[in-house]
């Protein structure tokens, strides 16, 4: 059922933490009524509609002469509330009976059950918060790191739809600007067409800067999937084992050990970075039987590199380049790829290099025997996810938003570019137009009840 078709002036009510035994349960409440609903059951020193808002009030709910439980009840005005709506919170005993019990009474005075995310929905629908910071919700929610948290946090806060905002209110100044001098296009000067010119260059570059901590964000939600990529016996699993400080792969000496695709994950500097462990990878195009477990394995080699967002690609330091080795290289060049000489407690083989060298986005020398320079392959992978971007400067955002961001740059350098080419002062304003609407969908001014339902499904019950 579409939010379009249940939300409107109802009540609704969910528990608002998590079903278990805990030392407190909250049962959240929302909508016009609210309060005179929660009076039918709570009996306090006096009625919670006399209490004053935001304060917390001693009292117990009953089902007629029947206590259920002592709990302590807040009311919230209208416009006061988490949802903008007149609502109630009964902190009851944690425990499935008291809460279940709390909300029944609810229920069995036409409160309805809230949906998933309803609650968030009802603060983005009565102007609370915009639909950029409903998400954040879910990315505070489901923060696993200290860095995940304050990035999500800085975007529920406002600090990502105040930026898009500025570029908002900047791009709308300049389009007006331009598109007041489209009806005279002979009086505008070389002069005035180059600082038209500069101004897109600068709002271009401010954009490109939200864009990339927009995207440090977007890393700090997902994590980075990495895949470790090579030849036979270069030391794959075991600089697996190291970099998660645990046997996760198995390891022999046999080459080939690792037949499948093996995942595993650990957090680093506040990042989750997802590693792929993948079967050793030759060129069988030559081969006329080739094994078929072999051929799977490889395959599915591919199809992790194609699915990570980077490579790490091992050679074995202490032998020379082989035509294995470059046959790994090319599949792996698919993404952004980290060398790694691995086995370098050993003496180095003399001489030979990959013949894409220069294409790599770092170099590493590691042990996985004595653990050398696997701190260092955790900062490159790190480093490589963002940037120039300091976590600290990391806001979450999704993929919507993201693809919004950079519809909206994409436009602006058109313009400039058809006001450098051609003075098309006209064609420049429709763009710009463009690059408007884009930076006003993250905030979800004229979302669709479908984009709607799609975010806000994702939500737990009673948020």
């Amino acid at each position: 059922m579409g939010f379009g078709v249940i939300y409107g002036n109802d009540v609704i009510a969910a528990v608002a933490t998590a079903w278990g035994v805990s030392a407190i349960a909250i049962v959240r409440m929302s909508g016009e009524g609210s309060v005179a609903i929660a009076d039918k059951f709570f009996r306090g020193a006096r009625p919670l509609a006399n209490e004053r808002a935001r304060h917390m009030a001693l009292g117990v709910i009953a089902d007629g002469e029947i206590v259920v439980d002592e709990v302590l009840a807040v009311r919230f005005d209208h416009g006061a509330s988490y949802t903008g709506e007149e609502s109630v919170e009964l902190h009851c005993h944690g425990g499935i009976c008291s809460a279940g019990r709390c909300l029944d009474l609810l229920m069995s005075a036409g409160v309805r059950a809230a949906q998933p995310g309803e609650f968030t929905k009802r603060a983005f629908l009565s102007g609370r918060i915009d639909l950029a910071q409903a998400e954040a919700v879910s990315g505070v929610i489901r923060a696993r790191s200290g860095a995940e948290l304050a990035s999500a946090s800085r975007s529920l806060q406002g600090e990502l739809s105040s930026g898009l905002k500025d570029l908002f209110d900047s791009l709308t100044a300049l389009r007006a600007e331009i598109e007041a001098r489209i009806d005279f296009p002979d009086d505008v000067s070389d002069v005035e067409y180059a600082g038209y010119s500069r101004s897109l260059a600068a709002l271009s570059a401010r954009t490109q800067s939200l864009l990339e901590r927009c995207r440090v964000g977007l890393a700090l939600r997902n994590g980075v999937r990495v895949a470790i990529v090579g030849r036979p016996n270069v030391g794959k699993s075991s600089l697996m084992n190291a970099l998660l400080e645990r046997n996760r792969a198995i390891v022999t000496d046999i080459p080939g050990t690792t037949r499948d695709t093996l995942d595993a994950e650990f957090i680093h500097k506040g990042f989750t970075i997802t590693l792929v462990d993948t079967a050793g990878m030759r060129d069988l195009a030559g081969e006329t039987d080739p094994d078929v477990i072999e051929s799977i394995g490889a395959r599915r080699s591919r199809e992790a590199i194609r699915g990570a967002d980077f490579c790490v690609l091992v050679i074995d330091a202490s032998s020379p380049i082989t035509n294995e080795d470059e046959h790994v290289c090319l599949e792996a060049l698919e993404r952004p790829t980290i060398l790694v000489m691995n086995k370098s407690d050993l003496p180095a083989a003399q001489g030979g290099e990959l013949n894409n060298a220069g294409r790599f986005a770092g170099r590493i020398k590691t042990s996985a025997l004595t653990g050398d320079g696997v701190n260092d392959l955790k900062d490159a992978l790190i480093e490589a996810a963002l940037g120039s971007v300091s976590p600290s400067d990391g806001m979450m955002a999704t993929e919507r938003i993201i693809c919004a961001l950079e519809a909206a740059r994409l436009c602006m350098e058109e313009a400039r570019e058809a006001i450098d080419v051609s003075r098309g002062a006209d064609v420049a304003g429709s763009l710009l137009t463009e690059a408007a609407e884009s930076l006003a969908e993250p905030g979800g001014a004229d979302a669709s009840e479908e984009l709607l339902d799609a975010i806000f499904e994702t939500f737990c019950i009673g948020k």
